[in-house]
């Protein structure tokens, strides 16, 4: 096969090594956010928010209530997605589009999109093996959460830091401001 064949015929192929090398440390990022998130929750809502004036919130929102574990699990969850989001960007998909100058900020609207999208496909399957078939809570989650990173992990690799999309957003950029 010649050199433009192969190429071509790799480009069509979604898990190739080098991808399965990026699924292998989008894993490795997203388990250890996940370990990390819990850890972040635990103190969170152990010691740090329960010496502040946050302790005494409880506010109630309709059917919702806004108190200092729901402040904690979304200031760990905010900063497991920052975080996840900075190493998969410079670790896991490192030199995907770097000659191209990706917007940091538009791959970062790009993979909190994804990220609602896999929190979404993580909530309903929990619900259904948890709420529904009363499944073990703790397998249920992690059968959830591994869905939603592979879920995620897909279309991280095609649509936020795909090189020929950056490419074309580039080449786009450029020729706005050439007309």
């Amino acid at each position: 096969m010649d050199e433009n064949k192969e190429r071509d015929f790799k480009e069509k192929i979604f898990f190739t090594t080098e991808r399965g090398k990026r699924f292998l440390m989008f894993f490795l990022v997203g388990t250890v956010g996940w370990g990390l998130n819990f850890l972040l929750l635990y103190l969170l809502d152990d010691y740090i928010l329960g010496h502040t004036f946050i302790k005494n919130i409880n506010y109630s929102l309709w059917i919702f209530t806004i108190d200092q574990s729901v402040i904690a699990s979304l200031l760990s969850m905010v900063i497991v997605f920052i975080l996840t989001f900075v190493v998969n960007k410079f670790w896991t998909f490192k030199g995907q589009g770097d000659e191209f100058n990706p917007s940091t900020i538009l791959q970062f609207l790009q993979f909190t999109i994804i990220g609602l999208f896999g929190y979404a496909i993580y909530s309903g399957i929990n619900m259904i093996l948890d709420g529904s078939l009363n499944w073990n809570k703790y397998l249920a989650m992690t059968i959830a959460f591994y869905t939603g990173l592979i879920s995620n992990f897909i279309w991280n690799d095609i649509w936020t830091f795909n090189p020929k999309l950056i490419e074309k957003r580039k080449n786009r950029r450029n020729q706005k401001n050439f007309d």
